[in-house]
């Protein structure tokens, strides 16, 4: 019996390990990625003069968004409690125009917003032990997006 609980301790901690280094080379490798900009269309000054009644008309520059596609719910949301906090990773949104990930947490009642990030990837240090917490992430560009499907996290040891 203590062989194979100490068997499915080791094998845990393994797959912990792997996640946790699957997660930070993912992580490390997109944040020095420039965070992409909105374009705008800026309209023109433009100035009428009319001697004979000594008026001036002036419009004002205006600054309009190009309109781009809504985003989508961000995928494949998983996530594990390492004793340190609850690292959180997603599906990267690459051919989208995504600005940031905002994670959302809640323990049963209203979400609340966890933490911002511009990697699919987010470990949430606030998390206490013995708790289960629900998490639900949005994509942010020119607006946000629809949430991904929620999860349940519990931070009990066993």
């Amino acid at each position: 019996m203590k062989y194979k609980r100490l068997s499915f301790s080791f094998h845990l901690l393994l797959l912990t390990s792997c996640f946790l280094l699957l997660t930070s080379l993912i992580a490390c490798g997109r944040r020095g990625d420039p965070v992409p900009i909105e374009p705008q269309i800026e309209k023109a000054v433009e100035e009428k003069s009319d001697e004979r009644q000594g008026e001036k008309t002036i419009q004002k520059t205006v600054q309009e968004p190009v309109t781009t596609k809504a985003l989508s719910a961000p995928t494949g949301l998983m996530g594990v409690y390492t004793q340190q906090g609850i690292v959180l990773t997603w599906d990267d949104m690459e051919r989208q125009d995504v600005k940031l990930y905002r994670i959302y947490r809640s323990t049963g009642g209203d979400f609340a917003v966890a933490g911002e990030t511009v990697t699919p990837a987010f470990t949430d240090k606030n998390a206490g032990p013995d708790k289960r917490y629900i998490y639900k992430v949005t994509a942010v560009g020119a607006a946000e997006g629809p949430p991904s499907k929620e999860i349940k996290i519990s931070t009990e040891i066993k």
